[in-house]
C-alpha cells in the first residue's frame, strides 16, 4: 500500500502536465499577493488624498484590482479542487 502511494506520488511528480499544473497554481498565488498588496497602497493612498479626481481615480483602480483578485481567487479555488481529484 505505501509503495503504491510513493509510486503514485513519483508518478505525478514526474508528469508534465501535473507540473504545470502546479507550477500554474504558484504563479497564480504570486500574482494574487501582488494584487493584495497593491489593493492596500491604493486604499492607503485613498485615505490620504482630497482631491475629488484622485478619489474617482483610486475608488476605480480599487474596483478593478476586486475584481481581478475574485475572479483570481475562484480559479485558483477551482484549480485545487481539480488537483485533488
Amino acid at each position: 500500500m505505501k509503495i503504491e502511494k510513493l509510486l503514485h506520488k513519483l508518478q505525478a511528480f514526474f508528469d508534465t502536465n501535473t507540473h504545470k499544473k502546479r507550477e500554474h497554481i504558484e504563479e497564480l498565488k504570486k500574482i494574487l499577493l501582488k494584487l493584495k498588496k497593491k489593493e492596500r497602497k491604493i486604499t492607503h493612498s485613498l485615505e490620504q488624498t482630497d482631491d475629488e479626481c484622485l478619489i474617482k481615480h483610486y475608488q476605480t483602480e480599487l474596483e478593478i484590482i476586486r475584481v481581478q483578485r475574485k475572479k483570481g481567487i475562484e480559479v485558483l479555488q477551482l484549480l485545487k479542487e481539480r488537483k485533488k481529484n
